[in-house]
């Protein structure tokens, strides 16, 4: 162990004389091998729905994910938090995943094992098009049953290599 003249402390590893050199870490210093993910547990009430898009813009935002993306994914996770405090039972979570720095993945799971079906609302209607918002913005998008409910997820390329990813320290979780 060393201290350097800030008084910081540095752990040095000895060098082996004929063992294997310590690796270094190649590749673009843009891809971060450990994810960004925001987890959140959302009780079954309106007001959930807010705390949810408040907490996906902190995170997108924090990320580094440019403004017309993150308005987009604000958007699908504002209508499957909806649907499944909505139309669903027990208890309602969100968790979004940034991976490899360029694309979002989002879950919500709910406590009912009936799957969404896309549907086609009157024109006057005022909703039942939340889904095919999600199936128009996301680069893909499905719905699992559990043995617990259900997973109704998304994903969405946020940058391309061009864009350098973030750099943050730690995982953000709620």
């Amino acid at each position: 162990m060393t201290v350097n003249p800030a008084g910081a402390v540095a752990t040095v590893s000895p060098s082996l004389p004929n063992g294997p050199q310590p690796r270094r870490r190649t590749g673009s210093p843009d891809i971060h091998p450990t994810p960004q993910e925001l987890a959140l547990r959302l009780a079954t009430d309106p007001a959930a729905v807010g705390r949810a898009r408040r907490a996906t813009t902190g995170a997108l935002r924090g990320w580094g994910v440019p403004d017309a993306t993150a308005d987009d994914i604000v958007l699908m996770v504002d209508e499957l938090v909806t649907n499944a405090i909505e139309h669903a039972t027990g208890p309602v979570w969100l968790r979004l995943r940034l991976r490899r720095g360029r694309c979002v993945i989002c879950k919500v799971g709910d406590g009912c094992q009936e799957a969404p079906r896309l549907r086609h609302s009157d024109p006057d209607a005022e909703n039942g098009r939340g889904l095919f918002l999600v199936a128009a913005l996301a680069d893909a998008f499905g719905a699992r049953v559990t043995a617990t409910g259900k997973v109704i997820w998304f994903r969405r390329r946020v940058r391309d290599d061009r864009i350098p990813a973030p750099r943050t320290t730690s995982p953000i979780d709620y």
